[in-house]
């Protein structure tokens, strides 16, 4: 379990630096559809030489399943996404990344359901613990939106969950192979976004990208894909609800990581005026982020 933890406190960490490239894209170019897209794009390019290496396609014993799996994440990624966007227009983007720790709860319920896998009394406190630090480290006042948008926010939030199982279900279908979970980690991933990319194609060549734009949403592709893989290592071994219990301290790593841009003189790259009250609000969440882990874990419950 020790080392699922570290993968996705890594994963977490380089999700941090992918929002600030992230960042860095909009404020030249102001369309995060297009970073979608352009990311996936290069995702692609760089994940299909190396997919006959590490992905055992004639070693698969079901391949309907391996199929199955691809479609469904694909499937929830656009959707997840289209309603992502659309739930943009309807929430502040502070309180719309908040509500997005609620994704905690929506899988731990669909993983009950589907894996038949019940979750202790203090494991379930650790997911409303986390859910709630989540919220709580961005909330910045109420949310008032119309059904719609409470409607596009759950089909997300159910999207972006189905994704996390269908991804993990992938890992442990190549581990079954006799491949190590490292490598079936980076087979899985590379495999997902090869077609995800291939699907995009499309909608790429549509855009008509600049050169530019390419450079500039390159390094968010490169960080996001090495996520990814520690990721699904980090969820074949401690299963997605308890990972996303760990990768809630994103959140902690990205302010970190603001207030080493704002010293190194890049401050326009996030937020520069937080005041003491924020600061308070957020130290609240991290800590309660680190009390679910320790919670789901079973350090604090023995």
């Amino acid at each position: 379990m020790n080392s699922g933890i570290l993968y996705i406190l890594a994963a977490a960490l380089l999700c941090s630096f992918c929002y600030i490239f992230s960042a860095r894209f909009l404020l030249h170019h102001n369309s995060p559809i297009r970073m979608l897209i352009l990311a996936q794009t290069l995702m692609m390019v760089m994940s299909l030489p190396a997919l006959p290496f590490l992905f055992p396609f004639a070693e698969i014993q079901h391949g309907w399943r391996l199929a199955g799996l691809i479609a469904i994440w694909v499937m929830v990624f656009f959707i997840g996404q289209g309603c992502f966007f659309r739930a943009q227009g309807v929430f502040e983007a502070s309180r719309l990344a908040s509500l997005l720790g609620l994704k905690i709860i929506v899988l731990a319920v669909i993983y009950i359901c589907f894996e038949h896998k019940a979750l202790g009394l203090w494991q379930w406190v650790a997911v409303f613990l986390a859910a709630s630090a989540g919220m709580l480290f961005n909330w910045s006042g109420s949310s008032k939106a119309s059904p719609l948008g409470w409607l596009f926010l759950g089909i997300t939030l159910i999207c972006y969950s189905t994704a996390d199982i269908s991804e993990t279900h992938l890992v442990l279908a190549t581990q079954e192979t006799g491949h190590g979970l490292m490598k079936s980690a980076f087979g899985a991933t590379f495999l997902l976004y090869a077609v995800l990319g291939l699907v995009s194609l499309p909608i790429f060549f549509w855009m008509k990208p600049t050169k530019a734009q390419i450079i500039d949403a390159f390094p968010y592709a490169l960080f996001w894909l090495a996520s990814q893989i520690l990721l699904l290592a980090g969820f074949a071994i401690v299963k997605p609800v308890f990972g996303n219990v760990i990768l809630a301290l994103r959140g902690v790593f990205s302010v970190l990581m603001g207030l080493l841009l704002a010293r190194l003189g890049m401050g326009a790259l996030d937020t520069k005026d937080i005041p003491p009250r924020k600061w308070i609000q957020r130290g609240v969440a991290a800590l309660l982020m680190i009390v679910a882990i320790a919670l789901y874990s079973g350090i604090l419950s023995r």
